[in-house]
């Protein structure tokens, strides 16, 4: 397997936050991205924590207290990665794409309670570390993005060989929601986050498309090499991961 950085902006451990493989300070759109991609979306699933809580009446107890306290280290933990990272002249060690999904895997559902199935199979052609690199970076976005809009619901993630690419699937029964309205409105205002996911699968030579609409959940398929003649699609089919061996 194609060696990639261990740490993926502050999930998976180790990752280059702010160099290029000649560890050469990257462009300032490039770390910012990575900015979102990791403290950003820590401290945002513990707002997340602390306003439901106030907006349902909870009392703000210990276990809330402690669970806020976990996302805002990891938050803390991703921005001195960063930081250190700039001032690093070598790269970090580096684990193949397949370890490192399964990782994220681990460590999402670890940090943020997300009941997640993770199942990886070995492509039969390796990436290069580029494609890797932006594939962990655009599931770390996906899973973060169904702990902070569908919480308490089941996910899955599988990747799986296709011809000399691969498939990678991620799929929840939380509530779902209108992919075209929301690339429209990403469209007009712009921003990081969900909306720019095809863009960032482009770049590398892959695909990623969005299946889903209000009750019946959300399945992403990242394809890597796009298959020729197929366009990113947002549908509205929606996904019911197979939650059996839970």
């Amino acid at each position: 397997m194609s060696s990639i950085h261990e740490a993926v902006d502050g999930v998976v451990p180790g990752a280059a936050h702010g160099r290029s493989s000649a560890g050469a300070a990257l462009p300032d759109a490039q770390l910012i991205q990575q900015l979102h991609d990791g403290p950003s979306q820590w401290m945002a699933l513990a707002l997340l924590q602390l306003d439901r809580a106030l907006s349902t009446g909870r009392q703000v107890d210990a276990r809330l207290l402690d669970g806020v306290r976990t996302l805002l280290s990891e938050a803390t933990r991703s921005i001195r990665g960063v930081l250190e990272d700039w001032c690093d002249t070598e790269l970090p060690p580096a684990m193949s794409m397949v370890d490192a999904l399964s990782d994220l895997g681990l460590r999402v559902a670890a940090l943020t309670g997300l009941s997640l199935r993770v199942q990886c199979d070995n492509p039969a052609t390796d990436p290069p570390a580029t494609v890797s690199f932006t594939v962990l970076n655009v599931a770390q976005e996906v899973l973060l993005n169904t702990c902070k809009h569908a919480p308490g619901a089941h996910a899955a993630m599988r990747l799986r060989a296709i011809g000399s690419g691969f498939e990678l699937s991620i799929c929840d029964d939380g509530p779902g929601f209108d992919p075209v309205a929301m690339y429209r409105r990403h469209d007009i205002v712009g921003g990081l986050g969900l909306g720019a996911l095809p863009r960032r699968m482009t770049s590398v030579g892959g695909s990623f498309s969005i299946l889903s609409r209000p009750g019946h959940g959300t399945q992403v398929l990242i394809r890597w090499p796009a298959i020729a003649g197929c366009r990113d699609s947002h549908g509205h089919g929606g996904c019911r991961p197979d939650v059996s061996a839970r």
